[in-house]
């Protein structure tokens, strides 16, 4: 597999050079006094503990239906078990820290944490997935008695309790701020960036995700500047390189109003997350000439799991989701993973079938939804 780099690399260098222009233009976003441009100088954990680079838009239902918003930092497991090893966790930045997160997972009896910081006002950084806070920066962390209980929720077969402490604490570029690695079936670092600045265009109903930064998400890796670090970041990303494909890299939303492409919510959920009853028809972040049914758990028949095919430009059976609009046709999916044909139709431009019919063949004049069939709407 070729690894992604030319498109990712021309991408990071304009919006570097876009976020760190607007950081400095005012002093409401200006960057904090006597730090050093660029935003990101150090690799969040040192660059031989880092297996592969996942980009934005990584599917992995049913806890990420949607396409993420944050990239992946997959560590080093030379054992080959379901703990990964332990990292040490460094600041990518001078950074403020605004606050810590732990997540006690019920299920699996243990806790990790996440940070958010701060360049400037407008740009939001979060590490997630982070086993352990420094405890010389943050102090105690193994009691909550002065944290908020933000929320308790179940995803993807684990229930969650949340708990928050707001905070401002400054950090330097490549100073410890704890560990990544080590927790049951945690096997990546998750970074994201929200821009306030940046707003994802074409979305089918922005009101979905008002109270999120999804529409916000840009690469972290555009924050880097051009040199040895981000050079070897970019060697770890793990990305077919599809030569001529401009939708390479396409990254969190990928809604095309008025087709099937992009986020679904299942009818009558008005909630956004948790996102295991939804579904998503896009494209691969790591095979990017594959279309994918991400699904969730509301369709009869058909498990969650992200069910890929190469996409056709005519005809009814795997048709690029692009191509299909509101009419009385039915288009159907043939994938490895079930044994039969999965439907789907557009009734109007805000409303889509899906069914999965066990044993159906690829004749488009056997295909027909039943009482099984599951309305998903914008």
């Amino acid at each position: 597999m070729k690894q992604y780099r030319l498109s990712i690399l021309a991408g990071t260098i304009l919006i570097l050079s876009i976020l760190l222009g607007a950081c400095t233009k005012s002093p409401e976003t200006r960057l904090p006094a006597g730090r050093a441009e660029p935003i990101f100088t150090v690799s969040p954990m040192d660059i031989e503990s880092i297996f592969r680079i996942v980009l934005l838009g990584n599917l992995n239902p049913p806890g990420h239906v949607f396409p993420t918003d944050h990239i992946y930092f997959y560590i080093s497991n030379p054992d080959g078990d379901n703990h990964p090893d332990i990292v040490t966790l460094y600041s990518p930045g001078d950074l403020t820290v605004t606050a810590i997160e732990a997540s006690e997972h019920v299920t699996a009896g243990f806790f990790d944490y996440s940070i958010t910081l701060r360049p400037c006002e407008d740009i939001t950084v979060v590490l997630g997935h982070v086993s352990s806070l420094s405890t010389e920066i943050f102090g105690d962390t193994s009691v909550f008695d002065k944290w908020t209980l933000t929320n308790e929720y179940s995803t993807g077969g684990e229930t969650y309790r949340s708990w928050r402490k707001a905070c401002t604490i400054q950090v330097t570029a490549g100073e410890t701020l704890g560990t990544a690695g080590g927790n049951l079936d945690q096997y990546a670092l998750d970074l994201g960036v929200y821009d306030q600045r940046h707003t994802h265009d074409n979305v089918a109903n922005p009101n979905r995700w008002l109270e999120t930064w999804y529409l916000h998400a840009v690469c972290p890796l555009s924050l880097y500047e051009e040199g040895p670090v981000l050079d070897k970041l970019l060697d770890l990303v793990y990305q077919d390189e599809v030569e001529g494909d401009s939708r390479t890299g396409s990254g969190t939303l990928q809604d095309l109003p008025g087709t099937a492409q992009g986020c679904w919510f299942l009818s009558g959920v008005s909630d956004t997350y948790p996102e295991d009853p939804h579904l998503a028809l896009v494209r691969s972040n790591i095979h990017p000439a594959r279309a994918v049914l991400s699904v969730g758990n509301s369709i009869p028949n058909l498990y969650s799991a992200a069910y890929e095919f190469l996409p056709e430009t005519s005809g009814l059976l795997n048709r690029d989701f692009r191509d299909i609009a509101p009419d009385e046709q039915i288009f159907g999916f043939q994938v490895d993973q079930f044994a039969g044909i999965i439907i789907v139709q557009m009734p109007d431009a805000d409303t889509l079938w899906i069914e999965a019919l066990r044993g159906a063949n690829v004749n488009p004049a056997s295909w027909a939804f039943t009482d099984d069939k599951t309305a998903f709407e914008r």
